[in-house]
């Protein structure tokens, strides 16, 4: 259901820096909070779980994660229209032997509701 790792899967905070690769004071303006909150994050070597997560997913680890549901969310749609238009086919193939039966009966009548086609 969830797609944020748990937390014994979410690297360490040092390494989440060092991946973004960005100053502390670009970091902190981006998570809104001072300079000096950033380094004391840094040097507890931990941060609070909402800071980690939001951090996460601008890692090339949480870039990848995303990138990799919406590639497998596009093949599952994409395999869906496929056996959608498949049913399409089969359905106009019965459709076409009704009224191929209905031809050969001779008892229908030109306005026959089956033949109100829009």
């Amino acid at each position: 259901m969830f797609k944020a790792p748990v937390p014994a899967k979410l690297p360490h905070l040092h390494t989440i820096l060092d991946d973004l690769g960005l100053p502390d004071k670009q970091v902190a303006h981006f998570l809104d909070v001072t300079p000096k909150t950033v380094d004391r994050w840094r040097k507890a070597g931990q941060a609070p779980r909402a800071v980690m997560l939001a951090l996460f997913w601008e890692t090339r680890w949480g870039q990848s994660a995303a990138y990799t549901d919406a590639v497998n969310y596009g093949r599952m749609q994409y395999m869906q229209c496929l056996a959608l238009k498949l049913q399409i086919k089969r359905m106009q193939a019965q459709i076409n032997k009704f009224e191929q039966l209905l031809a050969e009966s001779g008892t229908s009548s030109a306005n026959a509701p089956f033949f109100d086609v829009r």
